[in-house]
């Protein structure tokens, strides 16, 4: 894991905007939000379970919905807003992550290092870094790559307990929500707000 400053988490979520004609394929940074520009972007809403036990689960499974595990071939993960809620809760959600840049040997506050990037062989250091924003209420985005199919999809972790997937197409969508379906996660076509922020025309970017 290789811990990132806020402006490095930026960095290198914005890539795919130095393209002089802006890439559908990819998701795209405007220095807070990440967002698809493909005409089939879309949202599913997730509630947490109702069981606490189950909750390193779900982690697990959105962390590669529509993939196998052997095919990540890496993630960022950014810590995008907190201090939203009880701030003695959330501070041992800090001490965790500390705790976990020290282990990989790079010692930087909650603060100063919001920003992850995994290897491909940190699958379940990545999902566990993910459960963090779950359990203590933080907002997170989660852009994983894979070895095929990369850019159909990325996380939008909420500090009011919910998760969105954003699809870039249809078939992708389809697919994930079937899954979440058999699952008895009771999955949600994602409301007209969040549709707004995650899933943009060129227009609306221009």
């Amino acid at each position: 894991m290789q811990v990132l400053t806020k402006a490095e988490a930026i960095e290198w979520l914005s890539w795919s905007d130095k393209f002089p004609d802006g890439n559908h394929d990819y998701a795209h940074c405007d220095g807070k939000d990440l967002f698809f520009t493909h005409p089939e972007a879309n949202c599913i809403d997730l509630e947490y379970p109702p069981k606490l036990e189950r909750l390193p689960f779900f982690a697990r499974l959105l962390a590669a919905i529509g993939y196998e595990d052997k095919d990540f071939e890496g993630a960022l993960l950014w810590f995008r807003e907190w201090g939203v809620w009880n701030s003695h809760d959330e501070a041992m959600g800090y001490r965790i992550v500390e705790m976990m840049h020290r282990a990989a040997g790079q010692p930087a506050s909650f603060e100063v290092g919001p920003g992850h990037l995994f290897r491909g062989d940190e699958f379940q250091d990545a999902v566990a870094m993910l459960l963090q924003p779950m359990v203590f209420g933080f907002d997170a985005y989660y852009l994983p790559k894979w070895s095929y199919g990369t850019g159909q999809f990325f996380l939008f972790v909420s500090h009011d307990s919910f998760v969105s997937i954003v699809t870039r197409t249809s078939e992708f969508y389809e697919r994930a929500f079937s899954v979440l379906k058999e699952l008895n996660l009771s999955p949600k076509p994602g409301n007209e707000l969040r549709l707004r922020r995650f899933c943009r025309t060129p227009m609306q970017t221009g």
